[in-house]
């Protein structure tokens, strides 16, 4: 059964971890009646934990979202990024005065207060890891003009159409525009360097030149890189070290869950860590869902193709045999 909205079913838990982009946020704005649900639970007694993959720290995040309304101790009880976990759990990750380089768009916030050394990307064979920053591309010779790179109509160096659950399946150096980062990824191999990311995301929906688009994120660079041979240490969803660290701020609570647009990072995630979990048919589900035209499929029957065919191709390799089913499945959260 599909409901119409978390009302309909919250009162059967007594917490919740809630994923930001494709939730909550739209890539341009909060979703209509998000603040009010939101703000519903958290009167109600029930805890909010949102638990975001981005690799910003929490500061930054709530910072941002505060800018669209999203207040702390309103709407919810911690703000958790996969970057803020990153950055608390280094100690217990890398030796003291571990060296590291940076790749794409610098994240040097994540970094700040570690005794960690960086070392410029000229100097990569010094680096005893290599951190997987945002994934920008400049627009423009000579200037630093920045914008994502949009997946969703890419094509191979021969022209082929490349449909975008096969993007992470089809070798980087094939893909026309993406020399940039096939070259940075080789030179890695080279090396035999350690990726780090913290968001272990594929992609996600933002706003590119006006429009909501899939977009690449870290993710998906660590499965291009898998592919190539090299090793990847994730960071985020579905990976269980965040959800054992968030677990401290869900103490007392006994019936917790994850709700997310994304079977393959929210919704297995969840699942492996022992939480029911509820998906909504926006964000990343309702991007791939749109593209199944086909007119007699009704709603639950592009929910099973989303779950049963295109999940698994986009689930990293070391996860394809954990569960990707939700326990209940809601059209959106407001």
């Amino acid at each position: 059964m599909i409901y119409k909205n978390l009302e309909a079913v919250y009162e059967t838990y007594d917490s919740f971890l809630i994923d930001v982009y494709g939730v909550l946020y739209d890539g341009k704005k909060l979703y209509d009646g998000v603040l009010n649900i939101l703000k519903k639970i958290k009167d109600s007694g029930r805890r909010i934990i949102i638990l975001s993959n981005t690799t910003l720290v929490s500061e930054i995040c709530k910072d941002r979202y505060a800018q669209f309304g999203l207040t702390d101790g309103v709407h919810y009880d911690q703000f958790m990024s996969s970057g803020e976990v990153f950055r608390r759990k280094i100690p217990e990750i890398f030796k003291p005065t571990a060296k590291y380089c940076q790749i794409f768009y610098k994240n040097s916030e994540i970094f700040e207060g570690s005794d960690l050394i960086e070392v410029d990307v000229n100097r990569i064979s010094e680096a005893d890891f290599v951190y997987v920053g945002g994934i920008l591309e400049i627009t423009g010779p000579g200037n630093l003009q920045y914008r994502r790179y949009p997946i969703d109509e890419l094509r191979t160096k021969s022209g082929a159409k490349i449909m975008l659950e096969e993007v992470v399946r089809t070798n980087v150096a094939d893909i026309e525009g993406f020399d940039n980062i096939a070259d940075t990824l080789a030179r890695c191999l080279n090396y035999g360097k350690q990726l780090v990311i913290t968001n272990p995301d594929i992609l996600a929906i933002e706003a590119v030149d006006g429009q909501t688009r899939p977009v690449l994120c870290q993710g998906g660079i660590g499965e291009f890189y898998e592919h190539m041979g090299g090793e990847v240490l994730y960071f985020g969803k579905p990976y269980l070290p965040i959800y054992e660290y968030v677990a401290r701020f869900l103490e007392g609570c006994d019936r917790p869950a994850m709700i997310g647009d994304t079977p393959w990072t929210d919704i297995l995630g969840g699942n492996n860590a022992g939480y029911s979990t509820i998906l909504t048919l926006t964000g990343i589900s309702e991007k791939f869902m749109s593209k199944m035209h086909q007119e007699e499929l009704s709603t639950m029957d592009k929910v099973q193709r989303l779950i049963m065919d295109i999940s698994p191709l986009m689930t990293h390799k070391q996860m394809r045999n954990c569960s990707q089913m939700p326990t209940q499945i809601i059209e959106r959260l407001a």
